[in-house]
């Protein structure tokens, strides 16, 4: 070794005792509060002569003296024992833990042992870099017993990694003596040569110029063999363990005594004299040190205060900000990804597009792909990137968070939630404190990804943990959790793009959902959801329910009961539960003035109390507030019990009635016959919702014994069988072979042998929900309701309608459909005829003579009416002149002219609703005036013919109504006493007619079915709730005639007696917005003369309305 080297490290260990000394007066002064001395620890600083710039450190608290080799100024010390702005943390670290990524060395935190498996994580990525670099890491003799120093030293073994642990073992931690204690210095007094196969070296640091040889071999040794190795690092601690510890407590005075004869810097010192250079020389090196040491304490101490920064995270991107636009998918694509399909879709993408991704967990590999099969094919088709991992939490996390501070970006896959706890160390303390504590000097773009939740059979109290709100309270640390396939994706690519740790945790019981709103398309690389924003799952204005996960679900359900008695709920998905979107919250409460947070985490300091209390600061009106949430204790194995714990359907729904005070029951479950045992369906793993049954052993009347196989079944992940559970006698089977059964449902019967009881089956209840005597005032009373009592009476009378002179039968059409039969079409739409124009109708003849009709039926003219409204969606001819005005030009040849306001109105098959209520607005003003309220649609010529979903069911029509104000109503069959309007505004991709007539109309019906259903049945109980009406008062409903499968559902929905619900669209078809008048005027006609009469409607936009009549 060259002298000039042998000066400078000895320079090196001058400075770092010097820097102690100053930082101790400091600490005395107070100017600095800490200090940790290295004093004795200084002959670490050899290691910088092993040293390459590619190699990596993360070193101990006392490795001053190296760091100060390696490059870290003395100004760096001190700025940080002062805290200034200027530090590499901007004052948020202690002086102690140093970073500096130019310098390749790692960032060093309070909790001790934190550092090896990082240290790991950074040899895996640099292991086969050409020239060779090692990475050094640095622990205390207490701390190499931590079980992540062991965990770190065997996975270095293990995947034979180029890590150097170095211990500095001065015998002590803090005032606990470790020799004989740890595993290099055993009880019986060896020191071994050896720790999980990987060689230790012993060596002297209190003198280390002396050992310069023996270091030099374990170097070599690393960088040829890429293999661990150890050194055990001797020294002294010649001071107190830091300003805050007198070691005089546990060290007596002849030990004191004694140490100081192992001072690095005395020994260090007489060796360099042994080996001629002078004492002059030494001494001059000394004091220039010195004095360099102390300029550049005075330069410090010229640094500014930092400024108090919040934020513990990164910024994010503008298209990951909440306020950014967010894609899902393409809902309206038939091909269709289930949760797991999709993740395992967007984890393929990101390891194809970037190669710094890479994923590393437990059962990761193929064959198996995760135990619920998320990464099924990946490592074969990424081969080295997606890896098996030991099976160990913290070994996972510690490794990814290493590999991430050397600059790839990696998935730590644990398998379940409840074993995050393994790992929190390493997330809480690393992970999320990193880009805060380096004040942006690192980043740690990890995701950690694992599955969580209940609602499955078979968990217990260690498979179905969430765990959210343990983790949303760690700052620096985004958390997901989605309820559906679209969010999982958007949340998945948004955590990759973000670049900032991330928590990911997916409902196992969600994964293979297969409807519409549960899965997404196929364009996963494309779909985005801005961090930190919540998902309307559902508009109301009754009650905001707020879930995420599991609870999403739940929420819905209650929504659809709550729907039943004309309560509309607002169901938000949280999505991301840190930072989590209070302002769409607060948008929601401040409207429907009740809320109830629903979780499936434990209630105590659960997300849902944090949400509340936010509420409450912030909200600008009193909010009712609930939380359903899991009791505070665990979910246990058996199922009923875990039901039980865990939010539910009736949960919510009761707590909802309570706050909107509403009756709620619950209907009793029929007596079964108690020798009857009923098998449901289960799956293979607790993600799978559907089986397919491949094989049926049994058929009815067979005996069967506990364990016999009943059928074989194929689950999504594995084949299995279903076996008896008890004794008896095959009464009924359930399933079909080859059917895909869903989980849950019945499979089979068996009628038990005489005596036996059979064990308790939950099954869930039926809400019989209904409004208190008074109707429940809520507090979002619709702008459309009358507020004003200057309202007056508006009457209306029957209409009169013409149709298309073509009859059109099912069989004429079925010619484009072969396949299909005159029955089939019936029972699909309840349609055996329509009436298209015939060649040289006109839509505009039939509205004129719709109209000319009622005026004479009324015994009025033109003269006598002073407005024309309009209700079409298909004009004939064009977008302007309006139908309105072409109408009114021809009544002007037969009555004269009438120079009257007349305009047109689309809001598609609802028009006629929302074209009562622009005639009451008008009559209400005007008691003295009339209005002839006209609709009109030509849609036959819209069709294309080879389009099954809207050939049978569009058709033309007019109808003209006369509306009269307070003085006339004596003219009117009926008075209107309430509208209600709605708009659930869309796109336009489930339902349009193009402005161009060849285009045809799109519809999508299974979509519409249930959101017209839900929506017409709304409509009405919102129409009702305004009158103050029971809809149990209704004498007769008059729907929009879309479908008769729609109007048999709301009939169903509305729980209408027989009889009292209107159709007739057998024979006319669906004519839009010119339904609800023609069954209007029929009805009247059939002598259905009813006291209080609802229409109600439900149009494309999607539009809808209600109305009630009182017949006169």
């Amino acid at each position: 070794m060259q002298q000039q080297e042998l000066l400078k490290i000895y320079s090196f260990m001058i400075a770092s005792r010097e820097s102690d000394l100053i930082e101790s007066e400091l600490v005395n002064s107070g100017e600095a509060n800490f200090l940790a001395s290295s004093k004795g620890h200084e002959g670490s600083a050899i290691v910088a002569a092993f040293l390459q710039d590619s190699d990596w450190l993360h070193c101990h608290y006392r490795d001053k003296a190296l760091m100060l080799a390696r490059g870290i100024s003395n100004e760096m010390f001190f700025y940080s024992s002062l805290a200034k702005a200027e530090s590499h943390s901007s004052g948020r670290q202690m002086v102690s833990h140093m970073s500096a990524p130019e310098l390749n060395i790692l960032s060093m935190v309070g909790p001790v042992g934190n550092n090896a498996l990082q240290a790991a994580g950074v040899a895996k990525v640099i292991k086969a870099q050409n020239d060779n670099p090692i990475v050094y890491c640095s622990v205390g003799d207490g701390t190499s017993q931590q079980g992540e120093v062991l965990e770190a030293i065997a996975e270095a073994k293990r995947s034979e990694l180029p890590v150097l642990f170095f211990i500095h073992n001065n015998d002590l931690a803090i005032s606990t003596r470790t020799q004989g204690k740890t595993f290099f210095s055993l009880p019986n007094g060896a020191n071994p040569r050896s720790f999980y196969g990987t060689p230790i070296t012993y060596i002297d640091g209190t003198n280390p110029l002396a050992h310069y040889h023996e270091l030099e071999l374990v170097f070599t040794n690393l960088r040829a063999n890429r293999q661990p190795q150890i050194i055990v690092f001797n020294v002294e601690r010649l001071d107190n363990h830091s300003n805050a510890d007198d070691q005089k407590l546990y060290r007596n005075e002849e030990e004191l005594t004694t140490s100081l004869n192992y001072d690095p810097l005395q020994l260090s010192y007489d060796f360099l004299l042994s080996q001629g250079i002078s004492s002059s020389t030494l001494d001059d090196i000394k004091n220039t040190t010195i004095t360099e040491v102390r300029a550049a304490l005075e330069r410090a101490r010229s640094g500014t205060n930092p400024l108090t920064f919040s934020a513990a995270e990164r910024d994010l991107p503008e298209d990951l900000k909440a306020s950014a636009t967010e894609y899902r998918g393409d809902f309206n694509s038939e091909e269709r990804l289930t949760m797991l399909e999709a993740m395992r879709r967007v984890f393929n993408h990101q390891l194809a597009s970037n190669p710094n991704v890479c994923i590393l967990g437990e059962d990761i590999e193929d064959g198996k792909g995760d135990v619920f099969g998320v990464t099924r094919g990946l490592s074969t088709q990424f081969p080295g990137r997606v890896e098996n991992s030991a099976l160990s939490e913290s070994t996972i996390t510690g490794l990814a968070i290493g590999m991430a501070l050397a600059g790839k970006q990696p998935v730590a896959f644990i398998q379940f939630a409840d074993f995050l706890p393994c790992a929190y160390n390493q997330i809480f303390s690393e992970l999320a404190t990193m880009y805060w504590r380096t004040n942006g000097g690192w980043q740690s773009p990890v995701i950690v990804f694992a599955a969580c939740g209940a609602y499955r059979p078979g968990l217990g109290p260690f498979h179905s943990q969430t765990n959210e709100a343990t983790f949303a309270h760690i700052p620096g640390l985004d958390v997901y959790m989605p309820s559906n396939a679209a969010d999982a994706v958007g949340m998945l690519n948004a955590a990759f793009k973000s670049q900032r740790p991330s928590l990911f945790l997916y409902p196992k019981k969600l994964l293979n959902n297969g409807s519409i709103e549960d899965t997404t398309s196929y364009d996963v690389s494309k779909q985005l959801i801005p961090v930190g924003k919540a998902r309307i799952a559902k508009s109301g204005n009754d009650i905001t329910l707020v879930g995420w996960g599991n609870t999403v679900a739940l929420c819905l359900q209650v929504a659809e009961s709550l729907e039943n008695v004309g309560v509309t709920a607002e169901v938000i998905d949280l999505r991301t539960i840190k930072p989590y979107d209070l302002a769409t919250i607060l948008s929601s409460v401040e409207k429907t003035q009740n809320l109830v947070v629903v979780h499936e985490d434990n209630l105590t300091c659960g997300l849902g109390g944090d949400i509340m209390a936010s509420v409450a600061e912030h909200a600008k009106a009193f909010v009712k507030m609930r939380r359903i949430a899991r009791a505070d204790t665990y979910t246990p194995c058996n199922f009923a019990n875990q039901l039980e714990i865990l939010p539910s359907y009736e949960k919510i729904l009761t707590a909802a009635a309570e706050m909107l005070e509403l009756n709620l029951a619950w209907e009793n479950e029929v007596e079964q016959d108690p020798s009857i045992y009923t098998i449901d369906v289960i799956g293979a793993s607790p993600s799978d919702e559907t089986v397919l049954i491949n094989v049926i052993h049994v058929k009815i009347g067979d005996e069967i014994n506990p364990g016999d196989v009943l059928v074989d079944i194929e689950a999504s992940k594995s084949a299995g069988e279903i076996l008896a559970p008890c004794k008896g006698v095959i009464e009924e089977i359930c399933v079909e072979l080859e059917e895909k059964a869903v989980v849950g449902k019945p499979l089979l019967k068996i009628r038990l042998p005489h005596g036996v009881v059979k064990v308790a089956q939950i099954k869930p209840r039926k809400a019989l929900l209904s409004r208190m005597t008074q109707a429940t005032n809520l507090n979002n009373t619709p702008t459309t309701a009358p507020t004003t009592n200057a309202i007056t009476t508006v009457g209306i009378n029957t209409p009169h309608f013409k149709t298309g002179s073509r009859i059109v039968s099912n069989n004429e059409i079925l010619s484009n459909f072969p396949e299909f039969t005159n029955e089939d079409i019936i029972q699909r739409t309840g349609i055996k005829q329509r009436c298209w124009l015939a060649e040289g109708e006109s839509i505009i003849d039939l509205a004129v003579a719709s109209a000319n009709e009622a005026l004479i039926a009324q015994k009025i003219t033109l003269q006598e009416i002073d407005l024309i409204i309009c209700a079409t969606c298909s004009p004939e001819k064009y977008q302007s002149p309006a139908l309105s005005c072409l109408v009114l030009n021809d009544l002007n040849k037969i009555y004269g002219t009438r120079n009257i306001p007349a305009y047109d109105l689309n809001a598609a098959c609802s028009g006629y609703i929302f074209a009562l209520q622009s005639a009451q607005d008008f009559l209400c003003t005007r008691p003295n005036a009339r209005v002839l309220l006209i609709t009109a649609e030509s849609l036959s010529r819209r069709i294309k013919p080879d389009d099954f979903e809207t050939a049978f069911l569009f058709a033309d029509a007019a109808s003209a109504t006369i509306l009269c104000g307070q003085q006339h109503v004596n003219e009117c069959v009926a008075e209107l006493k309430q509208i209600y309007l709605g708009t659930d505004a869309e796109d336009g991709s489930i339902l349009n007619i193009p402005t161009q007539v060849e285009a045809g109309i799109t519809m999508q019906g299974k979509k519409l079915f249930s959101i017209a259903v839900k929506t017409m049945s709304m409509a009405i109980h919102k129409c009702c709730q305004l009158a103050d009406v029971e809809v149990n008062t209704i004498n007769l409903a008059v729907p929009h005639q879309a479908n008769q499968r729609i109007l048999s559902a709301v009939e169903s929905r509305l729980k209408l007696p027989a009889g009292i619900m209107f159709s007739n669209i057998a024979n006319y078809g669906n004519t839009s917005s010119c339904t609800i008048p023609i069954a209007l005027a029929q009805a009247l006609a059939e002598n259905k003369h009813q006291k209080n009469i609802a229409l109600c409607a439900f149009g494309g936009g999607f539009t809808s309305g209600a109305a009630l009549l009182i017949q006169r």
